[in-house]
């Protein structure tokens, strides 16, 4: 059985790929990534919730590019801090996140 501190590491990996993955982000992890990704964790804030997060906020940077000047790259998984808490609060549906996606599909 994984410990909890295997767990925690493998949970830090798994966000932090997907942050790399998702669209308008810089491309580096710092350490305020790491720390803040581990506090995810010891917050219990499920994957599935910070992978939402990335998908809405990167589709609505590509609505919102494409009517007005491109926005700078994203240089922090902090900057999904408040989208991340609307995942918890709200949780879109399996239609919408489907929707987001296909922006984010046509977008590349």
């Amino acid at each position: 059985m994984p410990s909890a501190s295997d767990s925690r590491a493998a949970y830090v990996r798994e966000v932090l790929r997907r942050y790399l993955e998702t669209p308008g982000v810089a491309g580096r992890v710092r350490h305020a990534d790491r720390t803040f990704a581990a506090a995810l964790y010891n917050q219990g804030v499920p994957l599935y919730a910070v992978q939402y997060a990335f998908i809405v906020a990167a589709a609505r940077r590509v609505r919102h590019n494409a009517f007005s000047t491109p926005l700078p790259p994203i240089r922090t998984l902090w900057y999904f801090r408040e989208v991340i808490r609307e995942m918890l609060e709200r949780p879109p549906g399996p239609r919408d996140i489907e929707q987001m996606r296909g922006v984010l599909l046509r977008h590349d």
